[in-house]
């Protein structure tokens, strides 16, 4: 042991016995450094609290009372958290030494005298320099901006969109809309045109954070992840109306972009369009105070289909963007899966409404089923949808009202596409029902409207021919 080395570890004993009593803030943040260089992952909110708990010299039953929680959970996590902190540390860490293990640690890393660098059992701390936030290669964080987009999908190919691309930045950079839906049909490109987006504006915004609902979530959860995200150090409220009144701060201190993506997840099946499950109302009540509060911040919401609440157009706070066929962009997917016969192609993507999934899974069955001939497959009378395209269907059917397939229903057997009177006429439903329903199907982009060539001014309403002809052949 170096002479240097003894005379600080003599100081440093002397600092720890001067100290009766440490912060408590100070030694959580010290454990969520410690856990977060080791793993990778910081302290979540039952984890600070077990700490918190204990450093009060709570019993476990009295942490796990005050959180309404089970002794034995409490118990569990506890011993979780213990052996993670013994790992990094390279000592034995419990419930009886924890306090005293991280309190001399946190003393020591606060002394000058040993310099900004010091190590202690094996373990090296250095403040001043923290893992950056996991962040996917494409996306370049400087230090004036934070990017938490390890979740979002790889962009492998991407086809046109530039006039949807220049529309979402002009109401995110110039017009600072605080609340954007991107709406369109499963398999359309909605998260990919996001990606996009981000690769295009990510140094406009101080944070840019992506997130997915597709497991659903519970708020306190997708908030306490959210806050841990951008809070340091992340000690976070206990309560939810604290972590909403925490969350909404930050944005309004900073400027945020939020991509929230499969927000239907959240709403009920066999209900009209976009009604949150009733253990998701607190979505609800943080989107909607998100559009209104004052604030330089954005989130766009990623869904199939558009929230309730959100279909008042307040082009002052929301905005909604319908995303539809790719049109003459999709051969460029035929030409990636080097179909043959390119004459009929554009035959093929009209046929699919130019839908980019739809195309590429149709190409995929064109490959292993025509040799890449398009015109073979094409010489069929009807329409072949592959089973990835049925399945698709199947679950987007399963989502519907009664009331709703019942229009649906009538809809695939007219030739053509239909005034709203004549479906108010021919269908034995209230007409306040009927125009519950076509509100509704619209939410869920499956209407589409067009003009009469006679009647400039009558709205036709009629299905995608796909999923008119999925009716015909399964119903």
């Amino acid at each position: 042991m170096s002479e240097k080395y003894r005379k600080d570890r003599i100081q440093l004993d002397k600092i720890i016995q001067c100290h009766l009593a440490m912060d408590i803030a100070e030694v959580l943040k010290l454990a969520d450094q410690l856990l977060f260089t080791h793993t990778g992952e910081h302290l979540d909110l039952l984890q600070e609290t077990i700490l918190k708990g204990t450093l009060q010299g709570n019993k476990y039953a009295e942490i796990a009372s005050e959180n309404y929680l089970s002794e034995g959970h409490i118990r569990d996590t506890a011993s979780e958290l213990w052996q993670t902190l013994s790992k990094a540390l390279g000592e034995d860490v419990n419930k009886s030494n924890a306090r005293s293990i991280l309190e001399k640690i946190t003393i020591s890393n606060s002394v000058s005298a040993i310099g900004d660098f010091i190590s202690i059992n094996q373990i090296s701390l250095c403040p001043k320099k923290q893992k950056k936030p996991k962040c996917c290669p494409l996306f370049k964080p400087s230090e004036n901006n934070h990017l938490d987009l390890d979740a979002t999908p790889e962009i492998t190919t991407f086809f046109g969109r530039d006039h949807e691309l220049k529309t979402l930045k002009t109401w995110l950079i110039q017009d600072h809309i605080r609340m954007i839906t991107l709406v369109g049909m499963l398999g359309i490109g909605k998260t990919m045109l996001a990606v996009k987006l981000i690769e295009e504006i990510q140094t406009e915004f101080q944070y840019i954070i992506y997130r997915s609902l597709q497991y659903c979530p519970t708020i306190d959860v997708f908030l306490t992840d959210l806050l841990q995200s951008v809070v340091s150090p992340p000690i976070l409220p206990n309560t939810l109306d604290r972590q909403v009144d925490l969350f909404l701060k930050f944005i309004k201190k900073h400027r945020c972009l939020m991509i929230i993506d499969d927000l239907q997840m959240l709403f009920q099946t066999g209900q009209y369009a976009g009604q949150y499950k009733p253990e998701f109302e607190g979505y609800y009540l943080l989107f909607k105070q998100i559009a209104e509060l004052s604030h330089s911040s954005s989130c766009l919401l990623i869904t199939s289909e558009q929230p309730e609440y959100l279909t008042v157009d307040s082009p002052k706070f929301f905005r909604s963007l319908k995303l539809s066929g790719l049109g003459d962009c999709a051969t460029k997917i035929l030409k990636a899966k080097e179909l043959l016969d390119e004459e009929k192609w554009n035959n093929l993507i009209e046929k699919y409404q130019g839908h980019p999934l739809w195309l590429e899974m149709t190409a995929t069955m064109i490959q292993e089923l025509f040799s890449r001939r398009v015109t073979d497959f094409l010489a069929y009378p009807s329409l072949i949808l592959s089973n990835e395209i049925t399945f698709q269907l199947n679950r987007l059917w399963s989502r519907l009202t009664e009331s709703e397939q019942q229009v649906i229903n009538y809809l695939s057997n007219q030739p053509d596409g239909v005034a709203l009177m004549q479906i108010l006429q021919e269908i034995p439903n209230q007409p306040t029902d009927i125009l519950r329903v076509i509100q509704s199907l619209k939410r869920r982009c499956l209407l589409e409207d067009s003009s009469h060539a006679d009647h400039d001014r009558t709205s036709l309403l009629k299905i995608n021919s796909i999923l008119k002809y999925y009716i015909l052949s399964q119903y």
